[in-house]
């Protein structure tokens, strides 16, 4: 029986956490505004980006508690642990991505100033799991096992952790980019702003005699903002907000919704392009991806294993190859061999930080698109 009074608080509660995270991201993006980061990665903030900054903090603190408390009386609305079905599924997913967030990436990384693409990626999965509302209920009689505990709760805290880490990863792709191409800038320039460092001799020593150097162009590199402005503002709103409004056109067909949907992620685009030269170096970016899918993949492998016995227990075998433990099954390769390109001579860096992006979108397909569009074994996560 479904206690309808928790079920409404429940529902209330998640509302005002997602207002409480659209208004923290606002906030935390304010912040990065006004930080500065140097070549080494000490970030320096001014006085109203901190108080910014700490608001930011306390905003998220108070949604993230809404938010846990929507997912407990939910729980204790249909008697049963509330990640049953996509949408408290979905729901989970940014609960423990802005813990992460808010810890480890701010707290213990020391880089609060990212944590508003931290909780963009929340805000996301929280507007999809709007879209994915199923109201509280019992469990369907196949998920009615203890091991829904142990298999369930284990993806889903290893696929916020792989969310978290593919933040970072997509910062670095382009932090990278713009170091780069400052640092050819600077080459043909003169000036040794930009990059950490450019492979090969200096073309500054190869000038031949007389040459006078553009002090329009060298003071355009040197500038802070150099990062910035060797990106086009364009395809940093066009590519993601494109890609969200067709996703969410594919697979509700709510027209509307997608506009919605895809102008956010245009907006979160542009606010992407616009805090380019405020992000650490891209080799911290890159360190805090791996750690952070370094930690997750065990727990993503333990989740499958755990399945496994799950579905020996319910179906009588361990591996059936359904689309659900194929999709799994190759998430789990590719973040195998990111990890395996990591050590690799010649894989790093961008070579494996795009093996990342792979393994989360077949992550993020595993979970939606077969869910939603494959008929199988795991077909009833989205009643």
């Amino acid at each position: 029986m479904v206690n309808e009074g928790l079920a409404q608080s429940s529902n209330t509660l998640f509302h005002v956490a997602l207002i409480a995270y659209i208004a923290a991201m606002v906030a935390y993006f304010f912040r990065l505004a006004f930080t500065r980061v140097t070549a080494d990665g000490v970030v320096a903030s001014t006085a109203t980006g901190r108080r910014v900054g700490t608001a930011g903090t306390a905003i998220a603190t108070v949604g993230w508690a809404a938010h846990a408390a929507s997912i407990t009386s939910r729980g204790l609305a249909a008697g049963r642990v509330p990640w049953a079905n996509m949408y408290e599924y979905s729901s989970l997913l940014a609960l423990v991505a802005v813990a992460v967030g808010l810890v480890v990436v701010q707290r213990r990384l020391g880089y609060g100033h990212l944590v508003g693409f931290v909780l963009a990626a929340a805000v996301l999965s929280m507007t999809i799991a709007l879209l994915l509302f199923t109201p509280a209920g019992p469990v369907v009689p196949a998920l009615n096992s203890y091991w829904i505990k142990i298999h369930t709760s284990a993806a889903m805290a290893s696929s916020s952790i792989f969310m978290v880490g593919f933040v970072a990863t997509a910062l670095y792709l382009v932090k990278d980019t713009a170091e780069r191409r400052v640092a050819e800038a600077a080459s043909y320039g003169g000036s040794t702003v930009g990059a950490g460092h450019v492979d090969g001799p200096s073309l500054v020593d190869e000038r031949p005699p007389g040459y006078e150097a553009d002090a329009g162009l060298e003071e355009r590199v040197a500038s802070p903002l150099a990062q910035r402005d060797v990106l086009s503002p364009l395809w940093f709103p066009v590519i993601p907000g494109v890609v969200v409004a067709v996703f969410v056109l594919a697979v509700w067909r709510a027209p509307a919704a997608a506009i919605i949907a895809g102008s956010a992620a245009a907006l979160l685009g542009t606010a992407t392009w616009y805090a380019v030269p405020y992000l650490p170096p891209a080799a911290k970016l890159d360190s805090l991806a791996y750690r952070t899918i370094a930690f997750a993949f065990p727990i993503w492998t333990f989740a499958i294993m755990a399945g496994a016995i799950w579905a020996e227990e319910a179906w009588g075998r361990y591996w059936g190859w359904d689309p659900k433990e194929t999709g799994s099954f190759f998430t789990w390769v590719f973040y195998a061999s990111y990890l395996h390109s990591r050590s690799t001579h010649g894989w790093r860096g961008r070579r494996a930080a795009w093996v990342a992006v792979v393994a989360f979108v077949a992550l993020m397909i595993t979970y939606y698109a077969v869910n939603l569009w494959i008929v199988g074994l795991h077909s009833y996560a989205k009643a």
